[in-house]
């Protein structure tokens, strides 16, 4: 199953949570990404993903750490995350490969996991991003976090709301998928690889 959303292009994705050691996913969209874009993500030059954040980055749970995947004819081409910091407060990440930034896909992805961590019962988001990285102050603004300057970089927190876009995702679409018992990679994977015969949860 799959959330359908439509991108500001008229083209469309599909939405997903990430399945717990879902490693191949990770890794696609980190290649996907240029140097720039990996600096921005993880704020050091990031030639390569190491092995030890790859199994990191896919150890969610549905809880504590909560991940969803953004797919365009079956290839991921982003994601999003929270992993809690204390029982009310969660940091928020995402990104899109190089090729798909601007279409609406990080809008999409945040609205959707912000919609999760107001449903878990997460009051404040935290983010962290470089200077100049415009695109994602405005969308982290538009989830609710305000950034400030921060020993040269960009720190804030906020209370998560739903992101105000072109085609928002539907809310009661995101919390039925999320609801649902967590896929095993291979299982996620083999669903990745035909999403055209899938159902998917229509967005408003």
């Amino acid at each position: 199953m799959h959330v359908h959303v439509r991108l500001r292009d008229g083209g469309s994705a599909l939405l997903r949570p990430l399945a717990g050691g879902e490693v191949s996913v990770v890794e696609a969209v980190f290649e996907g990404l240029s140097s720039q874009s990996r600096r921005r993500r993880f704020l050091v030059p990031m030639p390569r993903l190491p092995g030890g954040h790859r199994r990191t980055l896919a150890d969610v749970d549905g809880d504590r750490h909560v991940a969803w995947v953004a797919l365009v004819h079956g290839i991921p081409v982003g994601l999003c995350r929270f992993v809690r910091t204390s029982a009310d407060s969660a940091e928020l990440a995402f990104e899109v490969v190089d090729e798909h930034q601007g279409r609406g896909i990080g809008s999409a992805l945040v609205d959707a996991v912000t919609t999760v961590a107001r449903d878990r019962g997460i009051t404040w988001l935290e983010a962290t991003v470089e200077p100049g990285n415009a695109a994602s102050e405005a969308l982290l603004a538009r989830a609710g976090v305000r950034l400030v300057a921060a020993d040269g970089l960009l720190e804030g927190r906020g209370t998560p709301r739903a992101v105000r876009w072109s085609s928002p995702v539907n809310p009661r679409a995101v919390l039925a998928l999320a609801a649902q018992p967590a896929s095993s990679s291979s299982t996620a994977a083999a669903t990745s690889s035909s999403w055209r015969s899938e159902p998917c949860l229509a967005t408003s």
